[in-house]
């Protein structure tokens, strides 16, 4: 009955913004709206409706009505996407795009200010090395982006777009306190004069969480200065440094939650980390040559976890370091007078990791177990080129050519393997070509088609071999391809009311996944994600905004050993509902939305034997005052107060599932000053 409800509302939505048009059009001939720029799908500005992609922008305004606490929150009511999160404070967080269930992480690309924050193991992505507050936009381009990005970006690219310093002086400091013992302080500054501008932030953000050892604290200071030392040359440099600890309170069986689903049963785990990056860009215009825009970046990342168990105790230590050199060449001009864009550069990334592993077996001492020196190496050269058949029909096409190098050096000293010391060289293309035809103002539709691919990561390429006594390379283990194929409409019925669809289609070949009944990374030959993503927004009367959204998905394998069941953690139905008002008394914003995500199997249950995960709703609301200098705010999620999980597990015998009891009602309020 919820998913019934959901699609109800949201197409009672569409309905409510095409009755409305007539009248409302009739009084705003005039009415013009700003254009919005992306540069996530090219890699260069463009208009939004010249992109053959389906891609969402989350501006500011977004952001600062919903009641997101971390940037997961945010993506959570997008059309594509589920987000599922182990901790409840973004920090264990997966966000799947396109429907690859356990392996959503590794298949979508992550980008801050166009740089890579994928891992280059089953790490995934850490989001909570992303203040929320520094944010301007948020990017999500459905479909693969492998053509313009490389590894990792099949199911889609999402890109966190941070602030850009203003000319002018701005303050700002604020508090937050919600549920769970929810504290966070913050405070920025920016401002600049004629060609330079520089901001700084800090924050500092503290829970004690839904369940017992559910705890999170966090530190986090930046800055970002720009320069425009020349008419021709643009320069900026960006940085930051965060840290964190938190608890580790796993996973429960139906028959805990059952009786206290904010228990732990690992009371005494807890990890903590550092991530800090510097990088520098520069943007050098050639005039009628076009222009060369290059970044280059160093990232530094540290992970600790202790489980002191007091019969098998153990902890990791980690640190990655991670070299990226990105260059492109940019030039528009005319081609037989028909307007034209070219894309090429060469992406350079080069990763090197050192890892130690402690155990222990009836002792309460660790003991050093394990050491391994990584190194990952990925080269990519690219274009992408865009032409304008017609003045409203654009042709784009593309190609790359990736090489993945890895340099593998690894001990088990707890059970005496054979030491791995191996290279192992991959190399894959992509390509991609698309139509794209603009008509009646802002509205478009497209087609086209892709190739993806998605190299091992290095926890994939190694095996455990106990028969034979050593560790050696996975060398059954082959990269995964795709070809993929979508046609999507936007249409503008006005100019402030608009709805978008989307029909995908993604045959995956050598589908990386984790099989539990062979304790190995393997390839599954074929598998088959199809699906259509619907979405609608209008502006009506100044004074409110309806929003909605809804995404049928079937991921599901094509060969045996699992022919024809669906690919575990990817729910069919998804949809959001929700409407803000503006201003019905001065400075003040109401806003509502409803959340429902629908029943799927759990992780690892590619044989579908066990019951699905439960749907499950949650509706959230949230009010806002502005006046002069001061904000605040104050809101509920999950308002029924639900009691459910978005995270389930098989065990490791594949004997029950296990679960990650999600939050229940809970509030958070704030107040800031910014002037």
């Amino acid at each position: 009955m919820v998913k019934q409800w959901g699609v109800i509302l949201l197409f009672g939505l569409v309905s409510l913004g095409l009755m409305l048009n007539s009248a409302y059009a009739a009084g705003n001939e005039e009415h013009v709206t700003l254009e919005t720029i992306v540069v996530t799908g090219t890699r260069a500005e463009r208009r939004i409706e010249r992109v053959p992609a389906n891609v969402t922008v989350i501006d500011e305004e977004d952001i600062k009505n919903s009641n997101a606490k971390t940037v997961v929150d945010v993506l959570r009511s997008e059309e594509g996407i589920v987000v599922r999160d182990l901790l409840g404070n973004g920090k264990r967080s997966q966000v799947d795009l396109r429907g690859f269930g356990e392996t959503g992480p590794y298949n979508t690309l992550v980008l801050v200010d166009g740089r890579r924050v994928n891992e280059i193991d089953l790490s995934g992505i850490d989001w909570a090395q992303i203040p929320l507050e520094q944010i301007e936009r948020i990017e999500v381009v459905r479909g693969t982006g492998t053509v313009l990005y490389g590894d990792n970006a099949v199911g889609g690219v999402i890109n966190i777009i941070t602030k850009i310093p203003p000319k002018r002086l701005t303050f700002s400091a604020g508090t937050i306190a919600g549920s769970y013992g929810r504290n966070k302080e913050q405070i920025s500054i920016s401002g600049g004069r004629e060609n330079m501008g520089a901001a700084l932030f800090a924050s500092y953000d503290s829970t004690e969480g839904y369940r017992n050892n559910g705890e999170f604290r966090a530190k986090d200071v930046g800055g970002k200065i720009v320069f425009d030392a020349t008419e021709f040359l643009s320069l900026n440099l960006s940085g930051s440094y965060h840290s964190d600890d938190y608890g580790l309170p796993g996973s429960l069986t139906g028959e805990e939650v059952a009786i206290d689903r904010r228990a732990t049963t690992s009371p005494l785990d807890e990890a903590e980390s550092t991530d800090q990056y510097l990088k520098l860009g520069f943007d050098l215009d050639l005039g009628k040559q076009g222009g060369i825009v290059a970044d280059f970046s160093y990232r530094d990342r540290e992970t600790e976890a202790q489980f002191p168990d007091p019969l098998f105790p153990s902890a990791t230590e980690g640190e990655t370091q991670t070299w990226g050199i990105t260059p492109r060449y940019v030039w528009r001009g005319e081609i037989s007078n028909h307007a034209n864009m070219l894309i090429a550069g060469i992406d350079f990334y080069r990763s090197e990791q050192d890892l130690k592993a402690f155990s222990g077996s009836f002792t309460p001492i660790a003991v050093l177990s394990g050491l391994a020196d990584i190194k990952r190496d990925s080269h990519g050269i690219y274009f992408a080129n865009e032409f304008s058949l017609l003045e409203s029909l654009i042709l784009s096409v593309g190609a790359r050519r990736e090489q993945v190098k890895y340099d593998l050096s690894q001990q088990d000293l707890a059970f005496g393997l054979a030491p791995l010391d191996a290279t192992v060289t991959e190399r894959e293309n992509a390509y991609s070509a698309g139509l794209t035809f603009l008509y009646s103002g802002k509205s478009s539709v497209f087609a086209r088609t892709n190739r993806s691919l998605r190299f091992p990561l290095t926890d994939e390429v190694v095996i455990f071999d106990y028969v034979a006594g050593r560790l050696r390379v996975n060398s059954d283990l082959k990269p995964q391809t795709g070809k993929h194929y979508e046609v999507g409409l936007r249409h503008y019925v006005t100019p402030d009311i608009q709805g978008s669809v989307t029909l995908f289609r993604a045959e995956i070949d050598d589908e990386i996944f984790y099989n539990p009944s062979t304790f190995t990374n393997e390839n599954h030959p074929e598998t088959l994600h199809q699906g259509v993503e619907l979405g609608t927004k209008a502006d009506l009367f100044k004074k409110l905004t309806l929003f909605g959204n809804y995404t049928y998905e079937k991921a599901r394998f094509e060969k045996n050993p699992y022919k024809d069941n669906d690919i575990p953690a990817v729910p069919r139905h998804k949809a959001n509902v929700g409407f803000r008002i503006h201003d019905f008394v001065q400075g003040l914003i109401f806003a509502a939305d409803y959340n429902y995500v629908g029943s799927s199997y759990a992780i690892s249950d590619q044989a579908n034997d066990f019951e699905k995960l439960k749907e499950h709703y949650t509706i959230n609301t949230r009010l806002s005052y502005e006046w002069k200098m001061l904000k605040a705010f104050a809101g509920v999620n999950n308002i029924t107060n639900q009691k459910y999980s978005d995270y389930s597990v098989m065990d490791t015998f594949l004997t029950r599932r296990n679960f990650y009891p999600a939050p229940e009602r809970n509030w958070l309020a704030g107040l800031k000053i910014a002037f």
